[in-house]
């Protein structure tokens, strides 16, 4: 009788064993999960950071040219002249004006359409529509 005791207790003790190791081992593997998709979203957060500093540099990059370029002399002499119609001692300047000539209604293409519409009475219109292909 011993024996059988022996046996079960034995029994549900290498049992309770099993459970336990699987439990554990149940919860590594949800832990192992858990942070290695951490660890994938982190990356991808790395990327997104760094790309958006590569676009940041490249912003940083055409701002110091732009810069460079309104503080050059180049620049600086066509604003003068555009915005205080300055001219160099040896330059001579010509302004155009635009005509004042009025287009005519040849040159409209509204006028065209309007007067290739012949005006018809209505009841020739009815005609037209019901005796005319």
């Amino acid at each position: 009788m011993r024996n059988d005791t022996d046996e079960r207790k034995n029994s549900w003790l290498i049992r309770m064993i099993i459970f336990l190791g699987f439990t554990v081992a149940v919860f590594i593997v949800l832990a192992i999960s858990k942070e290695t998709y951490r660890k994938k979203q982190v990356q991808k957060e790395i990327n997104e950071l760094q790309s958006e500093a590569e676009k940041i540099q490249g912003d940083n990059l055409r701002l110091a040219d732009k810069i460079a370029y309104l503080e050059g002399q180049d620049y600086q002499e066509k604003e003068i002249r555009d915005k205080l119609n300055l001219q160099k001692p040896d330059e001579t300047v010509v302004i155009i004006k635009p005509s004042l000539t009025k287009k005519t209604a040849e040159d409209k293409p509204e006028a065209i359409n309007q007067a290739l519409i012949i005006k018809t009475s209505n009841p020739q219109k009815w005609w037209d529509y019901f005796f005319k292909y």
